[in-house]
């Protein structure tokens, strides 16, 4: 704690200093607009707490996917499994290990629901926005959390593309091309493409196999066509592959603290295909605008794992997936010239998932298999709106949400055993569900420079069912609510070169959703806790020193524990942290360009970014635990005239910590998977 709190007052300390002193030339800090779909605002006007990633910082800091943004984003965690089935996303505290996500993520206007689609691979990305608090006001589906919204680039009116070749120790491949197709002054096409592979960084000790070694193949067309000066549509579709072993994960000595080898014996795999498609209408009425947009979006995979993660077969699972998603939104929003304003719109969406599930358990009296299928639908709809009145220097927003869900259930199980098949189990069941969700803000801007706001706004996430359960109480689980309080000061010094932002959050957390093992041990479930509250800060800063030297920095923290969780009539975690939450994420990066004066390089770009974790717990029993860590990056490019060159290095201390840990109760036995080693790498890019 000392040594990060030192850190932030340092660097903080002379950016407050120079803010005193007149600047001497003026060098001005990009001014982004946030979802201009949307409400055409400003980063430093907007009254939420927002972090907005340029395409050159995404470059810089080699975000490669999504997890990357850890420890840059304040308050944001995402812990890294072994493979991409479930990836979990954490604002504020608020986020689930297993279930319907929290924190919504978007691509190109286009939702993904499916906590097992938002970790892919980012190939050719403009800019990635992270609102945190509760955005139902505006956006669609469970961001009760928070929103991370990704762009990638839209056709242009010139014939051009660029081509990256990526190469790093432990045979980590990457390339990722892109190419711009100007057919007309009215209709453009866009496309991109990447493969990515990596031989692995973990060796089975029972086989020799690289348990996580992968493939991935992605790519995208976007196609832009301006029908006349009022109507334009745009399409986009992505898909992407990847092919993965099995999961790096080992056992792991609690009380040593030791991770033994990577050992189990049966082969494993993680195959994914993910299409996604959305299609996009923009109507310029006189004194509105109009917004259609439609999606559909398709997951299929396939999970074997050796679960016990042993070189002896207790348990090992079969488990196909096919997801598919319709989403439908329309809107309308008034002018950007108007004095209020505002915009309501319709979300509506359909969900069909089906598992098939295989759950093989060898005992002493012999083999037996489980099987498991689960057909579900899901529709869900909103209306909503929100409008901004200004008066004086004041500026008062309201918004409302309703939101309606409604869920079906088909299940089937039966069992095995001795060549015999015996029914278990078959219902099927409904859920309902609908509530009403406010949002107001109060902002005052004392000057061009300084916005002080104050939001209030209640977050909501609809109950569900449990893929394992026991007993007739567990088929289910509740919805989970929350009231966010949150106050914020944004400002710009210095000619528009030091940006500072503080804001301080409350979180009231009524049900809150959470992860804890079946009486058998042998799965996992959903059970709702009593409350749970969250409070903390978030601070970001940013000094463009000249046009060669720029710093940045973030810093939050997160208090975050049970009120009240009596989890059955022995157990009591009330008072407890909540897992999966560091209480500190630190990030800072510095960046230098040194230009030269020939007619071979036009500049040298030297990088340094550091990220800090503070210590968390891995469940709710508070036993396990990661303490606090740091990871230093760096990487250096060589800017010519079409080319540039560069090298790159992570984890450059070779800091050592678990990058995920678990417990397999019926086991009695822990697991753990272990940070990546020192990693560097070279690679060329190519425009033309």
């Amino acid at each position: 704690m000392n040594k990060i709190l030192l850190v932030f007052l340092l660097m903080l300390l002379p950016m407050l200093s120079i803010a005193q002193k007149k600047a001497q030339d003026t060098i001005k800090m990009n001014e982004i607009v946030i979802d201009a779909g949307k409400t055409n605002m400003k980063v430093q006007k907007i009254p939420v707490a927002v972090t907005a990633v340029s395409a050159r910082e995404i470059e810089t800091l080699k975000v490669d996917n999504l997890t990357n943004l850890n420890g840059f984003v304040p308050n944001l965690f995402m812990p890294e499994h072994g493979t991409r089935l479930n990836t979990d996303i954490y604002i504020r505290g608020i986020g689930v290990s297993k279930g319907e996500p929290s924190v919504g993520v978007y691509v190109d206007d286009i939702p993904y629901f499916d906590s097992g689609t938002v970790n892919f691979e980012l190939a050719d990305v403009q800019k990635i926005e992270v609102l945190r608090g509760p955005q139902g006001t505006l956006y669609g589906r469970n961001t009760m959390g928070g929103l991370i919204k990704v762009y990638t680039p839209e056709p242009g009116p010139s014939f051009g593309g660029k081509l990256k070749l990526d190469y790093g120790n432990y045979n980590q491949q990457k390339v990722v091309g892109s190419i711009n197709l100007p057919v007309t002054e009215q209709f453009g096409v866009l496309l991109d493409g990447a493969y990515a592979h990596k031989d692995g960084f973990f060796t089975n000790q029972y086989d020799g196999s690289n348990p996580d070694q992968s493939d991935t193949y992605s790519g995208r067309v976007k196609m832009a066509y301006r029908l006349n000066d009022r109507l334009k549509m745009r399409w986009v579709t992505g898909y992407e592959k990847s092919n993965q072993n099995g999961f790096p994960y080992a056992v792991y000595d609690t009380n040593t603290q030791t991770i033994a080898p990577v050992n189990y014996n049966e082969p494993s795999l993680y195959d994914r295909k993910f299409l996604s498609n959305g299609l996009l209408f923009n109507y310029e009425a006189n004194n509105f605008d109009v917004r259609l947009t439609g999606s559909f979006q398709q997951l299929k995979d396939l999970y074997q794992i050796d679960q016990d993660f042993l070189p002896t077969s207790i348990y090992f699972v079969d488990m196909a997936r096919n997801n598919k998603a319709y989403v439908e939104e329309l809107t309308f929003k008034a002018k950007a010239d108007r004095k209020i304003q505002w915009i309501a719109g319709l979300f509506s969406f359909q969900r069909q998932l089906f598992k098939d599930v295989k759950f093989d358990l060898t005992t002493g009296h012999g083999p037996m298999r489980f099987l498991k299928t689960y057909d579900q639908s899901i529709d869900g709809g909103a209306i909503f709106g929100q409008a901004r009145y200004p008066f004086g220097k004041f500026s008062l927003t309201g918004g409302l949400r309703f939101d309606m869900e409604k869920s079906r259930m088909d299940y089937n199980y039966d069992m095995i055993v001795g060549g015999n098949k015996i029914h278990r189990d078959d219902f099927v069941h409904f859920l309902s569900y609908h509530q009403l969700l406010p949002k107001v803000s109060l902002s005052y801007f004392p000057n061009e420079d300084i916005t002080l706001y104050s939001t209030i706004t209640k977050g909501y996430k609809a109950g569900g069912f449990n893929a394992t359960f026991e007993r007739d109480e567990d088929e289910t689980y509740n919805p989970e609510y929350s009231w966010n309080y949150e106050a914020g000061l944004k400002s710009v010094w210095l000619d528009d070169r030091l940006t500072a932002n503080l804001s301080v959050f409350y979180i009231d957390w009524q049900a809150q959703q959470v992860v804890q093992s079946v009486p058998s041990g042998r799965g996992i479930m959903i059970k709702n806790a009593g409350r749970s509250e969250s409070k903390g800060l978030e601070f970001e800063t940013r000094y463009k020193f000249n046009t060669s030297f720029n710093l940045a920095a973030s810093f939050g923290y997160t208090d975050a524990y049970f009120v009240d969780y009596q989890k059955n009539t022995t157990t009591d975690y009330s008072g407890n942290t909540l897992p999966l939450v560091p209480k500190y994420t630190f990030g800072a990066l510095a960046n230098y360009k040194y230009l030269l004066q020939n007619k071979y390089i036009n500049y040298i770009l030297f990088n340094v970014n550091y990220k800090y974790f503070g210590k968390f717990y891995w469940d709710v029993d508070n036993v396990a635990y990661q303490d606090s860590y740091g990871l230093l990056n760096a990487n250096i490019s060589f800017a010519l005239k079409k080319m540039t060159l560069g090298l790159w290095g992570k984890n450059l201390t070779g800091a050592d910590y678990n990058r995920y840990y678990f417990t397999i109760s019926s086991l009695h036995k822990a697991y753990a998977e272990p940070a990546r080693p020192t990693q560097f790498g070279a690679f060329i890019k190519v425009k033309f």
